[in-house]
């Protein structure tokens, strides 16, 4: 099988195309910068947001990914012309380019569950939850992403065109300042944590759940479609928290929650995804919890100093 992943180094793409190695798919990447953490068939540098690709090459590919964004970390303050053009314009367009050239495999983007935004609800989403919500979003990575939703909902091709709705994926090598590493670190190294209150209520799925519902649902033939990668966890952010410490052997104190103010603390109280449209078709079954990993992130971070 020949995969394309569009984006490198990036967290989910990184451990995608780690995947596709271990499978010994044939697989080409497209990005600025050539992959440090997988080995690749071809690389092709392009910057998407201002150059085209190599479609003749592209064609080729059973599976194309794209796995390019912006606006998903705050601190790194992109524009809000960048955050729509990456997240919005540049898979529409290779979407239409691809329709054109009579591509007749797989093309795959991503949502997120943050696209619903100041929801008021406080069960599980559908994908029609998210495909019709009118809450308002609180930033441009969120209504970006609910474009690009909105047009994989209406976009008729031949090729099969799955949109995956993630909730908050999480792993060892993922960005050490997110919630679970930065809970870690600070723990092995016995520094002052800071949260919000921690109510916010959060679903989480490891990263290399997401790579293998892919690959099961190539091998299942998925119809195309919208669907949701639901995690099998769901924690307010302080009982998360307080379950890493515990694991850990560490007692997380009460007064380090409510130093923080984030915005999607105060409004988004509840996010998690209902994923019985996509499980009903592939039958997959989680095998990893955050408890299982938590070892992992330790064994990394008493290595790494960050």
């Amino acid at each position: 099988m020949k995969v394309s992943i569009l984006g490198t180094n990036g967290f989910l793409s990184t451990i995608y195309a780690q995947f596709c190695n271990q499978k010994k798919y044939e697989l080409d990447m497209y990005g600025l910068n050539e992959p440090k953490d997988n080995s690749f068939s071809h690389f092709f540098k392009v910057n998407l947001a201002t150059e085209d690709l190599d479609y003749i090459s592209l064609k080729k590919s059973d599976i194309i990914v794209y796995a390019i964004g912006a606006g998903i970390q705050a601190n790194l303050k992109e524009s809000s012309a960048l955050i729509y053009n990456l997240n919005v314009t540049v898979p529409m367009n290779i979407c239409n380019k691809l329709r054109g050239i009579g591509y007749k495999g797989v093309f795959i983007s991503f949502g997120s569950y943050f696209e619903m935004g100041n929801t008021l609800q406080n069960c599980p989403l559908t994908e029609l939850d998210i495909e019709n919500s009118t809450f308002e979003a609180p930033n441009d990575y969120a209504v970006s992403k609910r474009m690009l939703t909105r047009f994989a909902s209406s976009f008729a091709s031949e090729f099969t065109y799955w949109h995956f709705i993630l909730p908050t994926i999480y792993g060892e090598k993922e960005n050490p300042l997110r919630l679970i590493p930065y809970t870690i670190n600070s723990i092995i190294n016995n520094t002052p944590l800071s949260f919000t209150v921690g109510n916010q209520v959060r679903q989480y799925v490891y990263v290399n759940e997401v790579a293998n519902v892919i690959d099961m649902a190539y091998k299942k033939h998925l119809p195309a479609g919208i669907y949701n990668i639901a995690g099998p966890e769901i924690f307010t952010v302080k009982d998360l928290v307080m379950m890493v410490g515990a694991t850990m052997g560490k007692e997380v104190p009460p007064s380090c929650f409510g130093s923080v103010q984030r915005s999607d603390a105060s409004k988004m109280k509840y996010l998690a995804l209902n994923g019985d449209k996509l499980y009903k078709v592939l039958d997959y079954k989680y095998s990893v919890l955050i408890m299982d990993v938590i070892a992992k992130y330790e064994a990394l971070y008493r290595t790494i100093k960050y």
